[in-house]
């Protein structure tokens, strides 16, 4: 399991903060990738706290894939 930052996309431009997420597939800063509703993210080059992900819950970080 990897965890990345990501931005919605708005007009086909990342806008906004960035988020946490996690997947099984092997993604790169600049890919497009889908959460669970249908929305469009694109991958940022940001650093995940992994202390936030373990308070929280790896379990609980919502889900996205290629």
């Amino acid at each position: 399991m990897k965890f990345l930052k990501a931005k919605f996309l708005k007009q086909d431009r990342p806008t906004g903060r960035s988020y946490t997420y996690r997947t099984e597939d092997d993604v790169h800063p600049g890919d497009i990738v889908i959460d669970v509703r249908g929305s469009k993210l694109a991958v940022v080059d940001e650093i995940v706290d992994m202390g936030w992900v373990e308070t929280y819950g790896a379990d609980k970080v919502a889900k996205v894939s290629k």
